[in-house]
C-alpha cells in the first residue's frame, strides 16, 4: 500500500512539512537566545526626568546631540580604571550622560578627544550607581561613582545614563568601551515568547506524523489487512 502513488505523495508531503516545521522551530529557538536582534529604540522612550524604570535596564537606545566637554567628569573606579562620562545634549535640552570610554589614566588622549558637532550615539541604558557614598578627596573633575548628584549640570538631565557602544562620526581617538554593569546578554535574558514558538513548531510536526499514521491505519482497516483470520473449522475424524 505504501508504494501506491497516493501514499508516496502523502509520505513525501509529510516529510516536507516536518523539515519545514523543524527549520522554523530552530529559527525561533535561535531568536530566543539572541539579544542582538532587537534594534535600539529612541532614548526618549526609556530615558526621562524620572529614574530609569527597572523594566528598561539594559535597553539598547540611540540618540543624537552635541557633547558638552565643559561638564565632563571622570568616574574613578580604581587607580587604573576611569570612566569618561560626557553629557550629550540633544535638541530638546534634556542631557544624557554618556560613558563613552574607559581609560587607565586621566592623561589618556581619549579624555580630551571629544567629538565636536552633532553626533549619533548607540548605547545601553543604565541606572545610576546608587547613593552618593562617602565623601572622598579627588581632584576636580573626578567622582567616585556615577550618580545623579555627581553630575553638576546647569540644565536638566535624564534619570539614568548610557554605556556607549558606537558613535557616528567615529571618535578621533579610540578607547576601550565601558562595560555596562547591567547587560542584556545575561543568560536570564532568554526570550520566552520565541522559545514558546519553537516548541509550537515541534508540536505541529508531531501532529503531522500522528495524522499520517491515522490515515494509514484507516486505510489498512478498510482493506481488511488488520482483521484476524477466521479460525478453521475442526476436522472430524471418521472411524
Amino acid at each position: 500500500m505504501l508504494m501506491t502513488r497516493r501514499w508516496i505523495g502523502l509520505t513525501l508531503g509529510m516529510l516536507a512539512l516536518i523539515v519545514a516545521f523543524g527549520a522554523l522551530s530552530w529559527w525561533q529557538w535561535q531568536r530566543a537566545q539572541r539579544a542582538d536582534v532587537v534594534p535600539p529604540v529612541a532614548a526618549a522612550e526609556v530615558l526621562g526626568l524620572a529614574p530609569l524604570a527597572p523594566s528598561a535596564y539594559a535597553t539598547a537606545v540611540e540618540l543624537s546631540g552635541t557633547f558638552d566637554a565643559a561638564h565632563q567628569v571622570l568616574v574613578k573606579h580604581s587607580d587604573t580604571v576611569f570612566w569618561v562620562v560626557t553629557p550629550l545634549v540633544p535638541a530638546d535640552g534634556i542631557a544624557v550622560p554618556v560613558a563613552r570610554a574607559t581609560v587607565t589614566s586621566p592623561d589618556d588622549p581619549a579624555v580630551a578627544a571629544v567629538t565636536p558637532g552633532m553626533v549619533s550615539i548607540v548605547g545601553i541604558a543604565q541606572p545610576y550607581e546608587g547613593d552618593p557614598g562617602v565623601a572622598v578627596s579627588l581632584p576636580p573633575g573626578q567622582v567616585d561613582r556615577l550618580t545623579a548628584s555627581s553630575l553638576a549640570l546647569p540644565y536638566p538631565k535624564v534619570g539614568g545614563w548610557v554605556a556607549f557602544t558606537s558613535q557616528t562620526p567615529e571618535a578621533a581617538v579610540t578607547a576601550a568601551a565601558v562595560v555596562a554593569p547591567i547587560s542584556g546578554d545575561a543568560p536570564a535574558g532568554l526570550r520566552l515568547q520565541n522559545a514558546s514558538y519553537a516548541v509550537q513548531w515541534v508540536l505541529f510536526a508531531a501532529f503531522v506524523i500522528f495524522f499520517w499514521w491515522r490515515l494509514l491505519r484507516d486505510d489498512l482497516r478498510g482493506a481488511g489487512v488488520d482483521r484476524p483470520r477466521e479460525a478453521a473449522a475442526p476436522v472430524r475424524e471418521v472411524y
